[in-house]
Formats: structure tokens, sequence, C-alpha cells
């Protein structure tokens, strides 16, 4: 009977969200998003709007969960203020892109970031909630002990930032923050079970009712050309409030240290921004410098860095694949690492093989889009083929991926006569030569 309960009380989000949207979009018309920014971290530079985006979806199912966890017997309510900064903040970046049509900057929203989890963790720490349900064999504070303050809050700030970022920078496409929150959290949930996961279900219910609404009324095949289809969006209020919510779910719940594997294919949506613009842009500038034969500064995207563009799937639409086949590949990801992650806790005997499968998940993904990275040409015929990877196959598996084809007699005598043919390059450089050699 008590998990009977604590199920209502679990989908009492779901319904909220999915029923309270429509509502708030007839009431706040004009909350859209008019945002136009360009796309300085992708290959070639561009400007995306935003079409006019409802974003009613975040607030709305920030009131869900709070109602939720309100009325929710078994649920405490402190998480509530240690993700509230992360709210408010997105709520004032989205009303900066409904008024003035254009977000906070990239700095001080990274800055603003860092403060708030910083706030938060040092609100984690105060709390006496590591218990019998808490210390499992996925928790740190099992091997180190509750009083390891300085590794605790270290571990848990990266934790909060990484996820809240990921969150952030993932909403860029339709269903994909939504879906992978829905699915990672009701993986936590299984794991952790119905009382002490329950954060994660509660989160688990606002995202699946935000994704109801959130679904393209009809999938994209190009987001450059393409206006988008979801019917509302959550914006920065509801990204932020989901990524730092499911940071402190896993770590409320006891499996912070299995948090990481189970999400490692949305994570890697912020440490790829955070590592490639944050940390090696700046240290290849710094360090080597490295300028055009006329003095300038080179574009960052000649240099050797592990993505096309950040974040991550801003790398994969680059590569020709369509908005709906990108989503899903998040989707099925998390929901492999974690289906992994639940085997894990539950089966003794899996355990380690499951664990090794949820982190074989992430590092495939991550190696996946490494790999495609270069670009090299094919020649057939009249015609020469963009290619993405490197030229290879074993057996029928090609290790590439078709771009684009170019029917130009002169492009393929060059090519030929410059034996560049098979040979993997930087993406951005070859482009630029194509441009070049194609230029009347």
């Amino acid at each position: 009977m008590a998990i009977v309960i604590v199920l209502a009380f679990v989908l009492v989000p779901l319904v909220l969200t999915a029923a309270l949207t429509p509502v708030a979009l007839a009431l706040f018309p004009r909350f859209r998003s008019r945002e136009s920014k360009p796309q300085t971290s992708q290959v070639a530079f561009a400007t995306r709007t935003s079409s006019r985006l409802p974003l009613v979806g975040g607030p709305v199912m920030a009131l869900a969960l709070v109602i939720g966890v309100t009325f929710h017997p078994d649920a405490p309510l402190w998480p509530l203020a240690a993700v509230a900064g992360f709210f408010a903040f997105g709520f004032i970046d989205d009303l900066a892109k409904t008024f003035r049509g254009r977000g906070i900057g990239e700095g001080l929203y990274f800055a603003v970031i860092v403060l708030l989890s910083l706030a938060a963790t040092a609100l984690i720490l105060s709390r006496d909630f590591h218990n019998l349900d808490s210390l499992t064999p996925f928790a740190l504070a099992t091997h180190l002990g509750t009083d390891a303050l300085v590794p605790l809050g270290a571990w848990y700030f990266v934790l909060i930032l990484g996820t809240a970022l990921a969150a952030g920078f993932s909403d860029g496409m339709d269903g994909l923050t939504a879906g992978a929150s829905t699915i990672l959290m009701a993986g936590l949930w299984l794991a952790a079970g119905p009382v002490s996961g329950v954060w994660a279900g509660l989160t688990a219910a606002g995202a699946g009712g935000a994704l109801v609404w959130n679904l393209p009324s009809r999938w994209s095949p190009s987001a450059r050309d393409r206006p988008r289809r979801a019917r509302a969006y959550i914006g920065d209020s509801g990204a932020l409030t989901l990524g730092a919510t499911m940071a402190v779910a896993a770590i409320v719940a006891g499996y912070d240290l299995l948090w990481p594997l189970i999400a490692a294919p949305l994570l890697l949506e912020g440490f790829s921004s955070l590592i490639q613009v944050k940390i090696l842009i700046p240290l290849i500038r710094r360090l080597v410098d490295p300028r055009t034969q006329d003095g300038a500064p080179l574009p960052h995207q000649c240099f050797s860095l592990p993505l096309l563009a950040v974040p991550l799937h801003y790398h994969w639409e680059l590569l020709g694949i369509n908005r709906r086949t990108i989503v899903f590949l998040f989707w099925v990801a998390s929901l492999l690492a974690s289906a992994a992650g639940v085997i894990a806790v539950h089966v003794a005997a899996a355990t380690v093989p499951a664990l090794i499968l949820c982190g074989a998940v992430g590092l495939a993904f991550w190696l996946a889009a490494m790999w495609l990275r270069p670009a090299f040409l094919q020649v057939e015929d009249d015609a020469v083929s963009v290619m993405h990877g490197r030229p290879l196959q074993l057996g029928p598996l090609r290790l590439f991926r078709h771009l684009d084809t170019i029917h130009d007699p002169h492009l393929v005598e060059v090519v030929l006569s410059a034996d560049l043919a098979g040979q993997p390059r930087n993406a951005y450089a070859l482009s630029q030569w194509i441009a070049e050699v194609r230029r009347p």
C-alpha cells in the first residue's frame, strides 16, 4: 500500500505539467524567446533564430514539482532550496530572451552556475541526510565517511555543475533534455527504490509531463532550414532546474558514484563545452598562439579539437545527422546506461559487468564523436564526396559518414593531381580549401 501511495504522489508532477502547459500557453502568449545568436563554436559561423519559442514549459514544470514535493509523504523539502536558485536564474535568462532578444552572456552565465552549484553543495553538506538509505555502496560518503567534507563537497559540486550545464546546453533540440531526463530519473528511481529515490521519481514525472509538449509535431530533418516544431519549451528555467534536481536526486538517494556512469551521454553535453571552449581553446591560444600567414589569429576551428562544435549535439548535427536521429541517439544511449545501472544495483552477480557496460556506453558515445571529427575526400567519376571519419571499413561496417557530394570536374582534377583523396584532414580547413578551389 505504501508503494501505491508513493507512486500516486510521484505521478502528480506528470499530470500537472502535462495539464497546465496548454493553459499557460493561452495565458502567457508573449512569454516567447526571440533570441538570435551566432554559433561561433561551430565549424561555419551561422545565426540561429529561436523562432519565437514559447518558454512556459519550465515554470509549469517547476510549479508541478513544488506541488508534488510539498504533498509527498516521504520527500524531503530542503532540496527545493538547493535548486531554487537555478530556476530563478534560468527564469531571468528566459525573460531577457523575451524582452531583449538575447540571453545572459556566456561568461556571466557560467560564473553564476558555478556560484549556484557551490551554494547547493554547501546546503547539501549542512544537512544530516546521510542515513542508512543514502549510505549505499554507490555513495562516496560510504567509502570516505560522512565527515570527509572537502572531498565530498568537491564531488557534489562537480556533479551539480556538470549536470546543470549539460541540461542547459542540451535544450537546443526538441525533446532531448526532457526525454533524456525522464529516462535517467526513471532509471535512478528504479535503482534507488520508491522511498529513497522519491526525488528521482518526482523529477522523472515532471520531465515526462514537459516532454508531452516538447515533442516536435513534425520531426525536422535539418535545424538550419526548418523551424522547430514543439508546442512548448522548458527554456533555461526548466533545463537548469532539471539538471540541478537530477544531480541532487542522485546525491540524496546515495547513488552519486553511479550517476556519472548512467548519465554519461547527457553529461557529455556540458563537459564537451567546458573542455573544448573553456579549457582547450584558451590553452592553445595562450601556449601556441597559432596564426595565419598574414599574422592574424588562426580560427579556432582549425585547432586539433575533439569535436566539430559544442555542445555535443551540434557536432552530430554538423555531420549531417537529422534532429530526430540525434535525439533518439541520446535517448537510446541514456536508456542503455540506465538499464545497466539498475541491473548493477539489483543483481549482485552482474554488478561489475553492468557497471562496465554503463561506462562503455558513455565512452563509445564520446569516441564515436571524436572519430568522425576529421574529413576526407573520395572521388567518384565526375564528383567529389566529402566524408567524415577515416577511410576504414570493417566488413560491411563503414567507419566514416557521407556528408556531401560535389559535382565539379575541376575539383575532381585538383583533388587527383594533389593526391588528396582518402587523406583525413581538419574539416574546417578542408571546407575552406574546397571553397577556394571552386571560387570563380
